[in-house]
């Protein structure tokens, strides 16, 4: 198998078994020699504390690790989803503007 298709199917559901994940926003897989090398950037919520997300990560790669023994390094950056398509607020509705 190939470090494509299925690997990133199975990689994915297992990030997203955890409901603190909301969205896998970008992966990366390689080969080197027997083991996997996963990386990807996922969806948490901005308002967790440090202790949480590391305890979010930390939980999620041994998911990927239980579902795929050869995936022995996995790194996961956390990252807050931004939809590209959404308009952007406009600069009134985020500064108190000033009265003089």
């Amino acid at each position: 198998m190939s470090a494509t298709g299925e690997y990133a199917a199975t990689i994915e559901e297992a990030l997203l078994e955890g409901a603190s994940i909301r969205r896998v926003i970008e992966m990366q897989l390689a080969n080197s020699g027997d083991t996997l090398i996963v990386g990807a950037k996922v969806d948490l919520a901005a308002e967790l504390t440090m202790k949480e997300v590391s305890t979010i990560l930390l939980q999620a790669k041994r998911r990927v690790q239980e579902a795929l023994p050869e995936a022995k390094i996995v790194y996961l950056e956390p990252d807050v989803w931004l939809d590209p398509d959404a308009t952007p607020p406009t600069t009134s509705s985020i500064v108190m503007l000033g009265l003089d």
